[in-house]
Order: C-alpha cells, then structure tokens, then sequence
C-alpha cells in the first residue's frame, strides 16, 4: 500500500509541478475573489461566501507573501485530491493499480482542476473536504462504526463551509448511507432488529445534531438568524425570483406591489442572477423596503420553493439548455476564466493584503487559461453523462461482494447531478468542477465490473491430472 501510494504520489507531484513551470500566474474571480481575500486579511465572515477558505488562505500561502505560494498550496490540495481518487478505486473497490492510477493521474491534468487551482476561489478546497467526506462514508459502509458517520457527517459540514453548492449532497449522503448499510445487512432477529433501528436513531441524530450545532453557532457568531450562510434569503433570491408571487409577502411587512417596482424581469429565468447583484433587481428593493431585507428574502422564496417546486425544476432543466447555445456558453466560458477586471480601489486592496500587483491580470492570456477555456466540450460532457455513467454502476454492481462502495460512489455521482438541476440558476463551467472526479471514478468502476464478469463467465482451461492422485 505504502509502495503504491507513493508511486502515484510521485507521479502526481511531477505532474502539479510541471504546471506549477508552465504557468504560475494567480487569477481572480470578481468579486468572488475580493471577499475571499478581505476574509483572509481581516479574519472575518462574509454574508454570502466561505469564510473558512479565506481563513484557511490566511495562514496556508499568505505568510509566504507571493502570489505563487497561493498556487502551490491549491497544487498539493488538488493533488491530494487525486490520490484520494487513487484510494477509493484501489482499496474501497479493490480496482487493479492501473485502473487506479491512471484516472489519478488524468484527474491531476484535467483543465478545470488546473485552472481552478491559479484562480482564487473556495473550488479546490472544497472538492478535497468532499471526496474525503465520500472517503470517510466507504470507512463508515465497511465497518458499520459510527464513529465514522459521525466524522463523514462534520466532513459535509466542512465541505459545505467551504462551498454551500455541496450542502445538499452532504446532507443526502448522511440519510442515504445509513439506510444502504442497514439494508444490505438486514437484521433476521427481533434483537437484532432493535439494534439496528438504534443504530439509525443514532445516524440521524447525529446528522441532524452537528448541523442544528453549525448553524446555531454561525448564527451566534454573525449576529444572523441560524443558518448555513448570513446571507441565504438573499441568495436563494438568484434561484427563485421567478417563482416570487404578491401573496408571498404576506406578514413580512413589505408589501407584495414591490414586484411591480423592480425594473428588472422577473419572469425571464436568465436574469436570475441579476436580482441579486444589479441595482434593478429585486434584493436592492428589499433593501429599501425594509430594514430587515433577509429575513423577508429567506421568508418569500421559501414559500415561492414550497408553493411551486415543479416550476423551479422547469426553469432550471431550461437553463441546462444554456450549454448548447454558442452565445450563452461563450459569455459564461469568458466569465468563468477571469475577464472582469479589478477596480483601482480592488487592486490596491489587493496589493495591500498580499503584495501582488494583479493590474492587467484579466487581460492576460497563460497556457491554463487558455486549456480551461478550450474544455467547454469536455465539461459538459462531463455534466450530462456522469447521471447514465451512476445508474450503470449501480445496476452493474449489484452482485458484486463490495457493492455497498460502489452504491456510495453512485449515490454521490447522481446527488451531484441532482444538485445542479435543481439548484444551478445559470450557465457555468467552474460549476462543474467536481464532476471530472466522478465521472473517471465511475469509468473505472464500471471497466473493472466488466473485467469481473468477463472473468467470471470464462470458461475453465484445461485441467492436467497428475498421476498416483486426482487433478486439483
């Protein structure tokens, strides 16, 4: 194990380093990237993005003073994503060294994870909290120690901490997992059957204990009510405003005729966004309307998700046909690789918290960059097969003896997809980031079944007898 890990590790270092030579140019994502840096200087929260990867930046690369130190330490995060790849495949499948290794080593060179890595964005670090939540969880599947669930459910806290996208996922994973485990060790005795209903009773509580402790502490700490963010009403404002009604307004005391003075559309799901961030959007409006405009926001979209959860499927099953339009993929592909310059106030707050002078880093073109950019294809690829790539290694591994790993590996890969149909409220490749990782974990899983069966129904060689007894 030790032998084979470091082979992969050395191979995986190389491959980060290479990089590291080709292209060492740090990104911003405004403005993304600005509260990630004011975090990081001033150790502080921000309403609607990670503190936690500001913090961690903080006392990771900042105190190196270089923009290259940022790079370096996304590099070995990344890079230890790919070895946790590496480890699924080989210990939690039990697939060969080769199909374990080389969809490390793909993963290491694939365009958004070398991207993501020079850009500063909570990316990188949260795919690693996740896949090593997904780690923990195949620990929790083969030995049914709780002590495992509990760490896999704080990993999902982490995750979500670092990137709210994989809140959802997280908290289906700690539902879901219990109930594969019980049910692929059913309890035949009465005793038996109480033990297991306690062992569920004590899942969940679990699950539902460590995120009502996050929540109440974030809470506390922001001076916000609990939540997962400050901000979530505000935000949620990007994936519902079309869904936003009159009625919804009811008892919050802002009246339900703002609709009619927000300028921007609100029917047109494509400007979803845009009420958040946009002076005619809706949660500007709120903000004169009222003097406590979260609360109203957390109040009306919950209600406009709760009154019509098929129509929030429909616009956003809409949007993935954004992909496939030349002119929205390519506003978006130029959006998500940086284009957005800096203003003078941002880069002299840049140059201040980091010493890096990033004037004219939108407009400069690197080897990264330029392969992120051509990925368009590749990613989307990614984005509608990993769903028929899950379900084909859910029904392939049904009987074989490590079938429990390969459900959590399709029970994660389809929370993935559900997750970004029902909660991408635009067009965007960075947001696919973790599928790359999924998707080649689901590739060799499904080659190695194919291997196993084909083994399996091959017919037996020749057997040579041996004389004085019988052939073996």
């Amino acid at each position: 194990m030790t032998r084979e890990l470091a082979t992969v590790g050395i191979v995986l270092f190389a491959i980060k380093l290479a990089w590291l030579c080709i292209d060492h140019t740090l990104r911003v994502y405004m403005g993304d990237s600005m509260t990630y840096l004011h975090s990081a200087a001033m150790l502080t929260g921000t309403g609607g993005r990670s503190f936690l990867y500001g913090w961690t930046l903080r006392f990771t690369a900042l105190p190196f003073d270089t923009p290259v130190a940022v790079i370096a330490v996304q590099a070995l995060w990344s890079l230890l994503t790919s070895l946790a790849l590496f480890a699924f495949l080989r210990h939690a499948l039990r697939a060969s060294f080769w199909w374990s290794a080389v969809p490390a080593w793909l993963l290491a060179a694939e365009p958004v994870q070398v991207f993501m890595e020079r850009m500063v964005m909570a990316e990188t670090l949260g795919l690693l909290a996740f896949v090593t939540t997904v780690l923990v969880f195949a620990r929790y599947l083969a030995t049914g120690n709780l002590r495992w669930y509990f760490l896999a459910t704080l990993g999902g806290l982490a995750a979500a901490a670092f990137r709210m996208n994989f809140l959802p996922v997280a908290i289906g994973l700690g539902l879901s997992i219990p109930l594969v485990y019980l049910f692929l060790n059913p309890a035949p005795h009465s005793q038996q059957r109480t033990k297991w209903g306690r062992h569920l009773a004590l899942a969940l509580a679990m699950l539902a204990g460590t995120h009502l402790a996050y929540t109440h502490a974030y809470g506390y700490v922001t001076k916000y009510p609990p939540g997962y963010l400050a901000y979530t009403g505000m935000m949620r404002i990007g994936l519902v405003a079309p869904l936003i009604r009159p009625e919804h307004f009811e008892g919050t005391g802002v009246s339900g005729d703002i609709l009619e003075q927000v300028k921007r559309p609100l029917d047109d799901h494509w400007q979803r966004g845009h009420h958040i961030w946009e002076k005619d959007g809706l949660w500007p409006m709120l903000e004169k309307h009222s003097e406590q405009p979260e609360l109203v926001a957390r109040t009306i979209t919950r209600r406009a998700m709760l009154g019509d959860p098929v129509g929030l499927l429909k616009i956003n099953v809409a949007t993935l046909g954004g992909y496939f339009d030349d002119r929205r993929s390519r506003l978006r592909m130029l959006d998500d690789k940086g284009v957005s310059a800096p203003s003078e106030r941002d880069l002299q707050l840049i140059l201040a918290w980091t010493g890096w002078d990033a004037r004219g880093i939108d407009q400069t073109e690197t080897p990264a960059r330029a392969y992120f950019a051509a990925s368009a294809g590749w990613l989307t690829l990614c984005l509608f097969v990993l769903a028929p790539l899950a379900l084909a290694t859910s029904f392939m591994c049904w009987r074989h003896p490590r079938r429990d790993q390969y459900l959590l590996l399709a029970l994660a890969s389809l929370g993935l997809v559900a997750n970004h149909l029902l909660f991408a409220h635009i067009v965007s490749y960075r947001y696919i980031h973790p599928f790359p990782w999924f998707v080649l974990a689901n590739l060799a899983a499904i080659a190695c079944l194919v291997t196993a069966r084909r083994r399996a129904s091959a017919p037996a060689g020749p057997v040579r007898a041996t004389a004085g007894r019988p052939a073996p």
